[in-house]
Protein backbone atom coordinates (compact mmCIF):
# COMPACT_ATOMS: atom_id res chain seq x y z
CA UNK A 1 0.00 0.00 0.00
CA UNK A 2 2.79 2.44 0.70
CA UNK A 3 5.20 2.05 -2.74
CA UNK A 4 2.55 2.16 -6.04
CA UNK A 5 5.09 0.85 -8.31
CA UNK A 6 5.36 -2.08 -6.38
CA UNK A 7 1.11 -2.02 -6.27
CA UNK A 8 1.18 -1.84 -9.92
CA UNK A 9 3.45 -5.06 -10.23
CA UNK A 10 1.79 -6.92 -7.81
CA UNK A 11 -1.53 -6.06 -9.95
CA UNK A 12 0.14 -7.32 -13.38
CA UNK A 13 1.36 -10.00 -11.85
CA UNK A 14 4.57 -9.51 -13.33
CA UNK A 15 6.31 -11.47 -10.30
CA UNK A 16 7.16 -15.46 -12.36
CA UNK A 17 5.89 -17.05 -9.78
CA UNK A 18 4.27 -16.91 -5.94
CA UNK A 19 4.54 -18.99 -3.29
CA UNK A 20 3.15 -18.79 0.10
CA UNK A 21 2.86 -20.18 3.56
CA UNK A 22 2.73 -20.15 7.63
CA UNK A 23 5.83 -20.67 9.20
CA UNK A 24 6.85 -20.78 12.99
CA UNK A 25 10.49 -19.16 13.75
CA UNK A 26 12.29 -19.29 17.03
CA UNK A 27 13.81 -16.23 17.66
CA UNK A 28 16.59 -16.34 20.46
CA UNK A 29 16.01 -13.63 22.77
CA UNK A 30 11.90 -13.33 21.28
CA UNK A 31 10.92 -16.84 21.60
CA UNK A 32 8.15 -18.33 18.22
CA UNK A 33 7.09 -15.94 15.86
CA UNK A 34 4.14 -17.41 13.70
CA UNK A 35 4.60 -15.46 10.62
CA UNK A 36 2.65 -15.50 6.58
CA UNK A 37 5.75 -16.31 4.47
CA UNK A 38 5.18 -14.86 0.70
CA UNK A 39 7.72 -15.96 -1.96
CA UNK A 40 8.22 -14.44 -5.12
CA UNK A 41 10.65 -15.32 -7.74
CA UNK A 42 11.19 -14.48 -10.96
CA UNK A 43 11.08 -17.13 -13.81
CA UNK A 44 14.09 -15.63 -15.71
CA UNK A 45 16.77 -15.31 -13.24
CA UNK A 46 17.23 -16.90 -9.05
CA UNK A 47 16.02 -13.89 -7.71
CA UNK A 48 13.71 -14.22 -4.85
CA UNK A 49 12.02 -11.50 -2.52
CA UNK A 50 10.49 -13.38 0.30
CA UNK A 51 8.21 -11.18 2.65
CA UNK A 52 7.66 -12.21 6.34
CA UNK A 53 4.40 -10.49 7.93
CA UNK A 54 2.11 -11.28 10.91
CA UNK A 55 -1.79 -10.72 11.32
CA UNK A 56 -2.18 -7.06 12.24
CA UNK A 57 -2.54 -6.61 15.72
CA UNK A 58 -1.74 -10.07 17.00
CA UNK A 59 1.22 -10.32 19.58
CA UNK A 60 3.21 -12.32 16.29
CA UNK A 61 3.18 -8.67 14.62
CA UNK A 62 4.69 -7.11 18.08
CA UNK A 63 7.30 -10.12 18.10
CA UNK A 64 8.20 -9.30 14.02
CA UNK A 65 8.34 -5.86 14.90
CA UNK A 66 10.76 -6.08 17.91
CA UNK A 67 13.04 -8.70 15.87
CA UNK A 68 13.14 -6.26 13.36
CA UNK A 69 14.31 -3.64 16.21
CA UNK A 70 16.88 -6.38 17.42
CA UNK A 71 18.44 -6.92 14.66
CA UNK A 72 18.72 -3.09 13.50
CA UNK A 73 20.21 -2.06 16.84
CA UNK A 74 22.89 -4.38 16.66
CA UNK A 75 23.90 -3.93 13.29
CA UNK A 76 24.34 0.25 14.29
CA UNK A 77 26.53 -1.27 17.59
Amino acid sequence: AGNPRFAAFWAEAAVGRHGEDRKTIRHPAIGEVSVDCDVLTDGDTDLKIVAYTAVPGSEDESKLELAGIISTSRNDA
